[in-house]
């Protein structure tokens, strides 16, 4: 696994231990606004789907619907994982 990829990965895995994950999702949205440059190079698949899915996906968070939300976060980390395999 890449640098770039593995950074990625990490942020968006810790969603699941921050204890105030309304303000994380900004992090989570300036991260793939601003600094996939390296990602974009190492593996554009990814880059393409991760900056497709998750500027909708973390506006649709919802304090009140939270393990939904870090239930749909699981599948799109496990999905961006298999285009690192592939």
């Amino acid at each position: 696994m890449k640098k770039s990829e593995k950074q990625a990965i990490d942020i968006l895995n810790r969603a699941f231990n921050n204890t105030d994950l309304e303000t994380y999702v900004f992090t989570i949205q300036d991260y793939f606004a601003d600094e996939t440059d390296q990602l974009a190079i190492d593996n554009p698949k990814m880059e393409d789907y991760l900056n497709d899915v998750i500027p909708e996906f973390t506006e649709a968070y919802d304090e009140t619907k939270k393990d939904i939300w870090l239930n749909d976060l699981k599948k799109i980390i496990k999905k961006a994982e298999l285009l690192i395999q592939n």
